[in-house]
């Protein structure tokens, strides 16, 4: 019998050392605690010389142990306080998705620090978890802002889209142009309607604006078609006036004719800013020409 509690307390002493040479303690909570049961229950009374002795080196090891364990205990405080802090800080993080990422490897890292003294590690997971509460919540606040931003300007961007379409009912390419050029302003101004409408708004305004100037763009080309033969109607008319000015016989049939040019100059109608002012220079002159010369013939 004796001889059996000896060796349990020779291998208590042997896993006293074991432990206390350990330079890592973490989760040895429980074998300590296990240790100092057994001990306790081999434990007798009418100590032997040998008894003291073994007592002497268990509790010697069981007091480096202590120690180890007091500096891990502090350890684990100081870990976990920084992470708070760095907790803290993401609280002012903007990027949310950066910000959860991080939020999410404290906690990890939360995890993997071991505990403290029950009273301490109690009242630092009640801060963190406040904060971690308090960002959750900013997140949550913020996308249901965020939602609501986007409902804002996808209506916002409706209503730009309709007045488009309103304004290609209109027959006065200036008019139409200054409201297409005020309603792309207001566009810039209005924020994201969310990835899943910004594309669909934007290709329904931009039809109406390229409409638009598809629009204006086929009207000013038949138009600049429109003056360049008018024009060219208008230099046959020159032509001509030219031809009687250069006969200046002054008939009667003559002077009707350039009459008539005159008139027909006006039936043309306006050749562009580009060719009027030129040709009507060009046109009067010649017939000024002619009208004060006839003067003198008849």
């Amino acid at each position: 019998m004796e001889e059996k509690k000896l060796m349990t307390k020779e291998e208590l002493v042997e896993k006293a050392k074991e432990l206390a040479e350990k330079e890592d303690l973490k989760n040895m909570a429980g074998e300590v605690a296990n240790l100092r049961k057994q001990w306790r229950r081999g434990y007798d009374e009418e100590e032997s010389l040998y008894d003291r002795e073994m007592a002497d080196a268990f509790h010697r090891y069981l007091d480096k142990i202590n120690a180890k364990e007091s500096e891990i205990l502090a350890s684990v405080e100081d870990t976990k306080k920084e992470i708070i802090n760095k907790a803290k800080e993401v609280l002012n993080v903007k990027n949310f998705k950066k910000a959860t990422n991080t939020m999410n490897d404290l906690m990890e890292e939360w995890k993997a620090a071991g505990r403290a003294s029950k009273e301490v590690d109690d009242s630092l997971w009640a801060e963190f978890k406040e904060v971690r509460d308090q960002f959750f919540a900013n997140k949550k606040n913020y996308f249901a802002e965020l939602r609501e931003s986007f409902a804002q300007n996808k209506e916002g961007k409706e209503a730009l889209i309709e007045k488009a379409k309103e304004a290609n009912q209109l027959t006065n390419f200036k008019e139409i142009g200054s409201i297409m050029d005020g309603l792309m302003e207001e566009w810039k101004k209005l924020g994201s309607a969310g990835r899943e409408n910004d594309d669909t708004l934007w290709k329904a305004f931009s039809d109406e604006r390229k409409a638009f100037f598809a629009k204006r763009n086929a009207y000013f080309d038949g138009l600049k078609e429109t003056y360049n033969q008018r024009a060219d109607a208008k230099r046959e008319i020159i032509a001509q006036a030219k031809k009687c000015l250069a006969h200046s016989e002054f008939t009667d049939e003559e002077v009707e004719t350039m009459k008539k040019l005159r008139n027909d100059w006006k039936a043309v109608g306006n050749a562009g800013r580009d060719n009027e002012e030129n040709l009507w220079k060009e046109f009067n002159e010649v017939m000024s020409i002619y009208f004060e010369n006839m003067k003198y013939y008849r």
